[in-house]
């Protein structure tokens, strides 16, 4: 057994935990940065994205509830290279111009998608100070919309330049990178892997044992509509101003990294703050009640407001749409049981991500009826407020 001088720094380990996440982010978000793209090359409709987003989560909400038994036996660190991997071997068919092609590549990015979440709780819950949780967690929650900016950035001008596949190449490149990287920590990270088989619920009982506690069953409940939020403007902002405010394609992929950055720089604050005032779940409340007002601004949004206002529009709805989620991350584990904060992460991304799975598909079907994404828009405001009411009737005094 390792002595507390034999554990590694908890910065190390946080770093490891973000760019893992962010890996994995850039994986699910080039698709919909390039979609007019893609589309165009494939013949499809551009609304078919919400299809693969809501595959790619489907299959993410299966993986995520095998997370904690998967850490368990192969360890945390040997999980995140698994994620890796399996999102490098994703990108690269995503490169193949074939429907059956993406099709597959959105289920293995799905797994590793869905065991990252298990992975990086149970190497933050055990090296990382209790007192500094949502703001750890937040932190690596940064990869997400750290990689989403990468993605909305990078991927529409190779996409331009020199051609889409190339976006999937420099992703599988880093993903190499990134897991030869880790292979240093493996041995010592992973010290404690295959020594808690009896310490965990069964890979379904993790959901059941969500379910069954009052605050973590209206918490991950509030999550799975902030993930279809977050998702729906994730895939169809592009494609929303591309298509009805006639931006360009590298104009609009602009405009949604301004989103994912927003929801870089506010996860550190949110989750700062979240540890000041002793309340995650105040601070989520505030996020819904942001997210509201932005969503309904953007169902106004117009293409002659003066660009940096546009910018600072997105940034701010991105704020609190890709904002949450290390404060419920950071709840989660810290009202998991001692020693199951990776089962709890896979219950909760469980509900997380059936959310997405619904979410996008069920906003391409509302698109379908409407025909504009605009006033289809307006049910995202609609989610917004109910996640909100859901949170304070959900909130109650804390026995401290």
């Amino acid at each position: 057994m390792k002595s507390p001088s034999d554990a590694p720094a908890w910065w190390l380990v946080t770093i490891v935990a973000t760019v893992g996440q962010l890996l994995v982010a850039m994986s699910n978000h080039v698709l919909p940065s390039i979609a007019p793209k893609l589309a165009e090359s494939l013949g499809v409709n551009p609304a078919l994205i919400g299809v693969q987003v809501s595959l790619t989560f489907g299959v993410a909400a299966i993986a995520a509830v095998t997370g904690g038994p998967v850490v368990l036996k192969w360890g945390a660190a040997r999980t995140t290279q698994i994620c890796v991997l399996i999102c490098v071997v994703g990108t690269l068919l995503y490169a193949v111009p074939s429907l059956y092609a993406v099709a597959l590549g959105s289920v293995f990015c799905g797994i590793g998608l869905g065991l990252i979440n298990p992975a990086a709780a149970h190497m933050l819950v055990k090296y990382t100070p209790p007192e500094r949780r949502n703001l750890i967690f937040s932190i690596k929650q940064t990869g997400v919309p750290a990689g989403g900016v990468i993605a909305a950035l990078m991927a529409p001008a190779l996409a331009v330049s020199v051609g889409w596949q190339w976006a999937m190449a420099v992703i599988a490149a880093a993903g190499v990178l990134t897991l030869l990287a880790i292979q240093p920590y493996r041995e010592t990270w992973d010290a404690d892997r295959g020594q808690g088989d009896q310490k965990q619920p069964g890979v379904w009982a993790t959901v059941t044992l969500v379910w069954c506690a009052h605050d973590l069953r209206w918490l991950s409940i509030v999550g799975s509509l902030l993930s279809a939020i977050q998702r729906c403007l994730f895939s169809f902002t592009v494609i929303y101003l591309v298509v009805e405010h006639r931006f360009g394609l590298l104009e609009a992929g602009v405009m949604l990294s301004a989103i994912q950055f927003g929801g870089f720089a506010s996860r550190i604050f949110w989750g700062w703050t979240a540890d000041r005032i002793g309340s995650g779940f105040a601070v989520m409340m505030l996020i819904c009640l942001i997210s509201v007002v932005t969503t309904v601004a953007l169902t106004l949004f117009d293409a002659t407001w003066p660009r940096p206002v546009a910018l600072i529009f997105f940034f701010v709805l991105g704020s609190a749409a890709a904002g949450w989620n290390g404060v419920f991350h950071g709840e989660a584990a810290r009202l998991s049981p001692p020693g199951m904060a990776g089962a709890i992460a896979g219950g909760t991304s469980f509900f997380m991500f059936g959310g997405v799975l619904f979410g996008p598909s069920l906003f391409a079907l509302a698109y379908g009826g409407i025909g504009s994404y605009a006033l289809t828009f307006w049910s995202l405001t609609a989610v917004s407020l109910l996640s909100l009411v859901l949170l304070l009737f959900a909130r109650r005094p804390r026995a401290e």
